[in-house]
């Protein structure tokens, strides 16, 4: 088998190379310089959603196009996670059985780094939804399939998309909403594993394949326009329909929607739910006199106020929402109504068609899936005739967990714990920032220290092989996405 080892010069040399050749080394092959572009895409990306202040999504106004960032940003990650996988099991060479502990502790480590950096997160109290911590589970999860090829891969993800929303809404309907700290980290929650779990596989496949060919990007970019364009006609169709034909569906997605003003079910109806119901008006000439008004959110620019007593008065007028609970006691003689109110049937529905970001159904896993091929596609085409005027994207992408934490770390500091920001203007600083902040940090010293940290930890609990067993799935010192 032919070795892959560096020279024994290389680590020397690489100690002498220049800004300029740490930058040409960035853009050009062997390193895949369009994933890098397309991480770049997903993580300015999240910062768009965090703090961008967009309007209510209206086909005549082009600026309202840009809460595609809502929702899309995320799965295009998990998409990326799973070709980042690939690659660090061997790129397009299924391991060989005797790599397999290694490699699969090299995830754990690897995983368990990023875990730990979400958690931190976390724990400061950034006022974020952290996508960190269920990100480093993926490389664990992934642990199963690693020897799997690309069409199992993906034979595998079809009916986990399928089946997997409806099968856990299900679930959840028939259990009343019950919850605890692990299905709501891998299952309720707003990073639900049935959505990305089969994005993973998808991913992993892909990074089973030659991305480096212009016609297997053509192909990735041609099937993700594809889907994305048929699931969005499809949502757009079946809520249209379902609104008129089910009129409890309509109100059941008028109230769960979570205010995104991407949402296509939203728009489709001319209607944004609540907001249509109750009269509005500036908030500066309202009396607040005895209001309790829970400020606006990032997702939500409407403040919404009530009586300081209402909780206490809904709850004593025995409305049906509440009296299951309190009146009727939560045995078994009141289920069925506990039931009913959970409205079952427009849940089922929603888990298939809802487009609603971070809904998690069917459709959404399909039509955000296809957009994050078509993404990853088209920025692998583009990576080489534009790869210098994309140099600020390929930096952000070779490093996006530290970009990831340096933006989470700036809202913080900008808006306090559990704080929240909607400004363009410091959107668009920040992105400037992470720009220049990461392109420098590329030329003059090479990998984002968070990478470092991961690539250590990840080493430091899955020891290399010495050089005589070596293959080329033991691609720690020879692929340029690892290297340090």
């Amino acid at each position: 088998m032919t070795s892959l080892l560096p020279p024994a010069s290389t680590p020397a040399a690489s100690l002498k190379i220049g800004p300029r050749q740490r930058l040409a080394r960035l853009v050009n092959p062997p390193r895949l310089n369009g994933l890098d572009i397309a991480r770049g895409l997903a993580i300015l990306g999240m910062v768009a959603a965090h703090l961008g202040d967009f309007p209510p999504f209206a086909w005549s106004d082009p600026f309202s196009y840009l809460n595609i960032v809502h929702g899309n940003s995320s799965i295009l990650f998990a998409v990326l996670a799973g070709i980042s996988i690939a690659l660090l099991t061997g790129r397009e060479r299924i391991p060989e059985p005797e790599d397999l502990p290694r490699l699969r502790l090299a995830l754990v480590g690897r995983g368990a780094a990023i875990f730990s950096i979400g958690l931190a997160l976390e724990l400061l109290g950034v006022g974020i939804a952290v996508i960190l911590t269920f990100y480093g589970l993926l490389y664990v999860a992934a642990i199963p399939v690693l020897r799997l090829r690309p069409s199992r891969l993906i034979l595998c993800a079809i009916p986990l998309a399928l089946f997997g929303p409806v099968l856990i809404t299900l679930l959840e309907t028939l259990s009343l909403g019950a919850y605890g700290a692990g299905s709501n980290l891998l299952i309720v929650g707003i990073y639900p594993l049935t959505t990305w779990a089969p994005l993973m596989l998808i991913g992993i496949a892909l990074g089973r394949l030659p991305l480096t060919r212009p016609r297997t990007a053509g192909l990735i970019t041609a099937i993700g326009a594809t889907l994305t364009i048929t699931g969005t006609l499809l949502g757009l169709a079946l809520s249209t329909a379902l609104g008129v034909l089910l009129p409890e569906y309509q109100d059941y997605s008028s109230w769960s929607s979570t205010g995104y003003s991407s949402s296509w079910e939203s728009s489709s109806k001319g209607s944004t739910g609540y907001e249509d119901e109750v009269p509005m008006v500036p908030f500066d000439e309202i009396d607040g006199t005895g209001l309790l008004c829970y400020p606006a959110m990032p997702y939500d620019p409407v403040v919404y106020c009530e009586p300081q007593d209402y909780n206490e008065t809904w709850i004593d007028e025995s409305s049906s929402s509440s009296s299951y609970w309190d009146d009727y006691g939560g045995d078994w003689s009141t289920y069925p109504e506990r039931l009913s109110d959970m409205a079952p049937l427009p849940m089922l529905i929603s888990s298939v068609i809802s487009t609603t970001p971070h809904s998690g159904s069917v459709l959404e896993i399909f039509t955000s899936g296809g957009l994050a091929l078509f993404v990853i596609g088209a920025s692998t085409l583009l990576s080489r005739p534009l790869r210098w005027a994309l140099l600020p994207l390929s930096a952000i992408g070779a490093m996006p967990l530290t970009a990831y934490t340096l933006h989470a770390l700036v809202i913080l500091a900008l808006t306090g714990p559990a704080g929240y920001l909607t400004s363009n203007p410091a959107c668009l600083l920040l992105i400037l920032g992470l720009a220049i902040a990461c392109t420098t940090w590329a030329a003059f010293l090479g990998r984002g220290p968070l990478e470092r940290f991961t690539a250590r930890s990840a080493r430091w609990l899955s020891p290399q092989p010495t050089p005589h067993h070596r293959t080329e799935t033991a691609t720690t010192a020879t692929d340029p996405h690892q290297r340090d």
